[in-house]
């Protein structure tokens, strides 16, 4: 996949190569991804992935202003 954003430098290419697909409850998901940029590129390896997993309504709440 590759995706453009508009900086003040112009418009910035990421490419995103999806790979080592596993299936996970049925369905094959990517557990490597390799992001591309003018600037560099880097790897994000899963080693593990979980569907459907229920998520606390804590993690939502906005934060506590901080202390002055």
């Amino acid at each position: 996949m590759v995706r453009f954003a508009e900086t003040p430098l112009g418009r910035n290419p990421t490419q995103i190569d999806y790979a080592d697909y596993r299936e996970v409850d049925g369905v094959k998901m990517p557990f490597r991804w390799t992001l591309s940029r003018p600037n560099g590129r880097f790897t994000i390896q899963l080693a593990d992935v979980k569907t459907n997993v229920p998520v606390d309504d804590a993690r939502f709440v906005k934060p506590a202003e901080p202390a002055k």
